[in-house]
């Protein structure tokens, strides 16, 4: 089994209207408790627009699996390149 170590911060690559960047501090109150104690595994992220929220998740737990969807195809084509 591959291990990734998780050294970088990284963050959304492009500004996106409603992103929140800027409230993730706040946010982290709201993150379910299962995430710290790992036993949730999987993320998905219905709405990932610029990632904010989807790469703070990635770097700050343990998630084996995650799933970024969007109605915007040319997003998500951003993501799968």
């Amino acid at each position: 089994m591959l291990k990734i170590e998780k050294t970088k911060v990284v963050k959304p690559f492009l500004k996106w209207a409603g992103g929140k960047s800027q409230l993730l501090e706040q946010l982290n109150g709201f993150y379910p408790k299962q995430l710290q104690s790992g036993e949730i595994d999987t993320y998905i992220e219905p709405f990932v627009g610029g990632g904010a929220v989807f790469f703070d998740i990635m770097q700050r737990f343990d998630i084996k699996k995650a799933v970024i969807i969007d109605i915007n195809k040319e997003l998500i084509n951003c993501y799968l390149l």
